[in-house]
């Protein structure tokens, strides 16, 4: 069908009222212009010939309609026509595999999670707790024989759909051109601690890869469709464990001839969240082109792939801890791609909850009879990553957590170094002896796991505050229930080692994880400013103690405003931070001011006003750069600025103000700035939203 045909002469609408999208922007979620014939994006993009608006882009075909699998695959794969050059390194350096085939279309995307068959049903359905349908005869099957279930493996000769296992050659094409994929995982693990995959499983996953692919041939399109094929056959099989399974064991049970998408997706995941804070002009990435947007164009194509995987994944029929940490790791990605109020990361995050039961990684004794200790405690990492993830967005988003604490029972991992528990033997021994009563190493290092462990008791707070703050149950007591929360929390700042204490390492910003740091610090301070804040909207008590903390927690943010330096300046968590706690203990200062403006002296709540307005100004020129265009929660803060600004200048040019506006710190609050729905408060335009025409799960 030729393209002219495909086009209709004038702009077509949406049922709500937008314009329609081209269909390579919509399938690909992606901004179009909605220029006629061809929009920009796909000018851009040199896909010109695919540009089409369809006159209903949601219907399927008719039954009576036959399709042609092998067309479907050729769209995919096709090699670029004259007109369509196939671009060099120094023109599109980005896109890796220099021809159509080279990155996975929204096609691709859709053919190999919407339209490929979902595989036969494990025998092994996942974890089955004590109310399941085999509880009672599970229970007591040491007191009854059975007969020796015969094993069904449904994944012996798996048949994969042609569109789906183009797909992955496609993924796979991705990864083999990408040549950068190490580079940009070595960047990652140096600069962060929120650390979900152990660097020893990345590293052996990365060799692994690095050994399968320089095996190939100089034509590798027929060992790419294999290996795809093998890794279906993995990735439809669960993975076993036992008792004495060593490190190497468990690896190659993902990698090499086991090499699963769980695996490949994670490579994936955190080369994207390292390609979020790469600098556009870095050299590494740009490798010499002049195109400004090489590296978002990159980071797009990594995003689809990561869906893709999960796609994958989610046809699987066994849950595991390389899923969830997959999982996690595509759920970090969005939050900063998107924005961490984005339907998408919530939905994925409701993913990962849900692979984290399945998978029983929510309970201590849940298989520990065929587990090593070393995966014990990486499981143990993975779900506290989890539950804290769950409980820092449910704050973010103001919505109740999808993980509930009282169902869990395992603990935070132990302060120990990946080497110590690959090790294992004496060494490993000697090092949990050494470790205090608490779990906490004692010589006052700072190991990757040592973050986790105070996630975890944070999150802990986190969840019972969110009961107060967000249930919907007649409070009494409050006033008690939120003293007994705050010793809790107090208590386990307290006992937390001094390298992971803000108030105690203020003037220690140049060392490693410094903001890190400065994080449980504000997080610890956020949990105390959500229970004085539902006191006084609740009981009209504790304003001076909500200014308070709103006041130490907006010095705090501005301090890190005067220590920033260009990789903070990249880092889309740095704006999580100035919205999280920022936003709202600058927005309580405002209002009260506001409303002390607007009363006689004295006041019930002493505020220093000079100082308070110099840091608030301060504070909403802050919202202006912490989150560039293109960032996540650019719009958010955008938004954020506008409406803080409009009460800093009612501040200061008053002007006659409804009443409910200035009656009291927390109704002015809630009727500017309703934290319990983002998209309340902020009138989102949906232009914005990553969501406005569906997508694919």
């Amino acid at each position: 069908m030729r393209n002219d045909d495909r086009r209709s002469a004038s702009p077509a609408t949406r049922k709500n009222g937008t314009l329609q999208s081209c269909e390579p922007c919509r399938r690909s979620k992606q901004r179009c212009d909605h220029d006629r014939p061809v929009c920009r994006r796909c000018t851009t993009k040199r896909i010109s010939d695919k540009c089409f608006y369809h006159p209903a882009p949601m219907t399927r075909r008719r039954p009576s309609d036959p399709v042609n699998p092998a067309i479907v695959s050729s769209r995919l794969t096709s090699q670029p026509t004259s007109k369509q050059a196939s671009p060099t390194t120094n023109d599109r350096p980005i896109l890796i595999c220099g021809n159509s085939a080279s990155s996975p279309s929204s096609g691709s995307l859709g053919n190999g999670r919407l339209f490929a068959p979902l595989e036969p049903p494990s025998a092994l359905p996942g974890y089955l707790g004590s109310t399941s349908y085999s509880a009672v005869l599970t229970e007591h099957r040491s007191d009854i024989s059975f007969e020796a279930e015969e094993s069904t493996d449904s994944s012996a000769g798996l048949v994969v759909e042609p569109d789906r296992l183009q797909s992955g050659v496609d993924v796979l094409r991705f990864l083999y051109n990408l040549t950068v994929y190490d580079m940009l995982i070595a960047r990652f693990y140096v600069r962060t601690l929120n650390i979900i995959v152990p660097k020893i499983i990345m590293d052996e996953l990365l060799r692994s890869v690095r050994q399968i692919f320089d095996g190939f041939s100089s034509d590798p399109t027929a060992q790419l469709q294999e290996l795809a094929n093998q890794i279906f056959q993995n990735t439809s099989r669960p993975m076993r464990t036992h008792k004495s399974m060593s490190v190497e064991e468990y690896c190659a049970s993902f990698t090499g001839r086991n090499l699963r998408w769980e695996a490949l997706g994670s490579i994936v995941a955190l080369c994207g969240m390292q390609l979020v804070i790469t600098p556009d002009n870095d050299p590494d990435i740009t490798q010499g082109s002049a195109d400004p947007r090489a590296k978002d164009q990159l980071l797009e194509q990594v995003t689809v792939i990561s869906t893709i995987c999960l796609g994958f994944c989610d046809q699987a029929s066994s849950a595991n801890e390389l899923l969830a940490m997959l999982q996690f790791n595509d759920v970090m990605l969005r939050t900063q791609q998107y924005g961490d109020s984005s339907y998408q990361a919530w939905r994925r995050l409701g993913d990962l909850v849900s692979t984290i039961y399945a998978a029983g990684l929510h309970l201590e004794t849940n298989g520990a009879e065929n587990c090593p200790f070393f995966l014990r405690q990486w499981r143990r990492r993975c779900f506290v990553g989890a539950f804290y993830m769950d409980k820092m967005i449910a704050t973010f988003v103001g919505r109740p957590p999808l993980m509930n604490g009282r169902f869990c029972t395992l603990a935070a991992p132990l302060d120990l170094s990946d080497e110590v528990l690959v090790a294992g033997g004496d060494v490993l021994s000697k090092a949990i002896s050494e470790l205090d009563s608490a779990g906490w190493n004692s010589e006052g290092k700072l190991h990757l796991v040592t973050p986790t462990r105070l996630r975890y008791h944070l999150a802990i707070i986190r969840e019972e505050t969110l009961e107060v703050v967000l249930g919907t149950r007649e409070q009494n007591n409050l006033i008690q229930k939120s003293e007994e929360i705050q010793a809790k929390s107090r208590a386990i700042w307290q006992s937390a080692p001094d390298q992971l204490r803000y108030d105690r390492r203020s003037n220690d910003h140049l060392s490693d994880g410094w903001l890190t740091i400065v994080y449980f610090y504000l997080d610890y301070l956020y949990t105390c400013f959500l229970l004085y804040r539902a006191v006084a909207k609740h009981t009209n008590t504790g304003q001076a103690d909500l200014c308070d903390i709103s006041r130490r927690v907006l010095a705090i943010v501005i301090q890190i405003n005067s220590f920033r330096t260009p990789m903070v300046d990249l880092d889309r968590h740095f704006s999580w931070i100035v919205l999280t706690y920022g936003v709202p203990s600058a927005s309580v200062l405002l209002l009260e001011l506001l409303r002390q403006s607007h009363e006689p002296a004295p006041h019930a709540v002493p505020l220093p006003r000079a100082e308070l307005i110099r840091n608030l100004s301060v504070f909403i020129s802050f919202l202006s750069w912490v989150a560039g265009p293109g960032h996540g929660n650019y719009h958010t803060c955008k938004q954020a600025e506008k409406k803080l600004s409009r009460i800093l200048d009612q501040l200061l040019d008053p002007q006659p103000v409804q009443q409910h506006v200035v009656d009291d710190v927390t109704t002015g609050l809630d009727n500017f700035l309703n934290w319990s729905n983002y998209n309340t408060i902020w009138d989102f335009n949906t232009d914005y939203m990553p969501l406005t025409e569906g997508f694919a799960p």
